[in-house]
C-alpha cells in the first residue's frame, strides 16, 4: 500500500474508542523511514500531527543503567539469561513510562526485543483503549508469516547454504490481520 493509504486506513481504527489498539507498518527500513515522515506531516482525525516515532534500543539502552549495562555485557557471553531478562524488564519500564493515554505512540527500531527473544504480548496487552501503539517493522509478508529483517537475511542466504540464515518472524497473533499493512514506496 502506498504510505497516504496507509495513514487513511490507521486514521480510520483510531476512531473506534474502545479495544485493542495494537497496529503495525511494515517495509524495508528505507521505506519505513518514508512512512514516518508522510506520517509525521498527517494528522489525526483529532486534528494533532502524528508524534515522531520512538526508538526502542535506545528506549532500552536508557532504562539501563550505564555500571548494570557495563555488567551484563561482560556476562552476558557465560549467562545470557540475566541480560535478557534484565532486557524485558528494561523494555517493560520503557513501554510504561511512554504509554500515557494521550493518543497513538509510534515505535521504531525495535532489534533488541528481537535478538534477546523479549516475549512481545506485552505490546498486545497495553496496548488497548486510549494507549494505541503503532510498530515501525522491518519485515514482510511470506507465506502467511511475517519475517523480520529480511534485507538482513537476504544478504545472509547468499552466505548460507542452509537458507535459513538468523531467521526472526513476527508471533502471528501478535497484531491482527486488519491492523497490518506493507508499505509499497
Amino acid at each position: 500500500m502506498k504510505s497516504t493509504e496507509i495513514i487513511e486506513a490507521l486514521r480510520q481504527k483510531l476512531t473506534v474508542p474502545g479495544g485493542r489498539h495494537l497496529y503495525g507498518v511494515l517495509g524495508t527500513y528505507g521505506q519505513l523511514d518514508g512512512f514516518a515522515k508522510k506520517l509525521r506531516q498527517a494528522k489525526t482525525t483529532d486534528g494533532d500531527p502524528f508524534p515522531k516515532s520512538v526508538n526502542v534500543n535506545r528506549g532500552i539502552l536508557d532504562t539501563i543503567p550505564d555500571d548494570e549495562f557495563k555488567q551484563l555485557a561482560e556476562n552476558e557471553a557465560k549467562r545470557p539469561e540475566p541480560t535478557a531478562a534484565h532486557v524485558a524488564r528494561a523494555f517493560e519500564r520503557f513501554l510504561r513510562a511512554n504509554l500515557t493515554g494521550k493518543g497513538i505512540l509510534v515505535l521504531s527500531n525495535l532489534e533488541m526485543l528481537f535478538a534477546y527473544h523479549i516475549e512481545l504480548n506485552l505490546l498486545r496487552t497495553m496496548a488497548a483503549d486510549e494507549d494505541r501503539v503503532l510498530l515501525l517493522l522491518p519485515g514482510r509478508r511470506s507465506h502467511g508469516r511475517i519475517i523480520m529483517f529480511h534485507e538482513m537475511d537476504e544478504g545472509l542466504h547468499a552466505l548460507s547454504s542452509s537458507g535459513q540464515a538468523g531467521e526472526y518472524t513476527l508471533p502471528t497473533n501478535l497484531i491482527a490481520e486488519n491492523h497490518l499493512w506493507e508499505s509499497r514506496e
